[in-house]
């Protein structure tokens, strides 16, 4: 997985987490950075060392690379597409981000999640999904059992600090995704009960 594709798939996982009908909806750039996909809490799930790296993903979608988004204005993305070409690109922020929104490309879903996952979201309500590809994190932390907040998407309980959409590796201790079959730290196969969490 790419390191936009993952940019991606975080994006969509947190919208669904919000309202699942959303990603059927334009998503405000703004939006995007300041509640469904802030740097502050999903760096280490994107696995950016900076807010740079997470302003040039951000500004890569936005430009429509890959085809995951259309963007609306067009001259927003046309921006967009002229700094990842430049040498120098600008990562101060994106001009008229304010008014400029997204739409997620319904194949790109299909691509990132496949079809069945894309099939069991047409069928969600704002109730949210079954488990599946793209089931929601718990209801309660795993860990401390303390209830979590349904308004937002969260990627660490807010009582213990422990990531509740990652899973520990049984010999390093290393954050891996759920459904991983390798830990990307220390390469050792993981356990059954691990690929399937959540």
């Amino acid at each position: 997985m790419t390191d936009l594709e993952r940019f991606f798939e975080r994006l969509a996982r947190n919208v669904i987490a919000l309202d699942p009908t959303r990603v059927n909806q334009p998503i405000p750039i703004m939006d995007i950075k300041q509640n469904i996909l802030p740097y502050r809490t999903n760096r280490r799930a994107l696995a950016l060392e900076s807010n740079d790296e997470y302003e040039e993903l951000l500004i890569r979608l936005v430009g429509e690379e890959g085809g995951f988004v259309k963007t609306e204005p067009p001259e927003v993305a046309e921006w967009c597409q002229r700094q990842v070409a430049s040498l120098t690109p600008d990562l101060s922020g994106i001009p008229g981000q304010a008014s400029a929104a997204i739409a997620i490309n319904p194949s790109a879903m299909v691509q990132v999640f496949g079809e069945d996952a894309v099939a069991e979201l047409a069928q969600a309500g704002p109730e949210g999904l079954a488990a599946g590809a793209l089931a929601l994190p718990p209801e309660k932390c795993p860990h401390c059992d303390t209830a979590l907040p349904r308004e937002r998407a969260i990627s660490f309980c807010q009582s213990c600090g422990r990531s509740v959409i990652m899973v520990p590796c049984d010999h390093c201790g290393a954050d891996m995704e759920p459904g991983w079959r390798f830990c990307v730290s220390c390469g050792q196969e993981t356990t059954e009960t691990s690929q399937n969490a959540h």
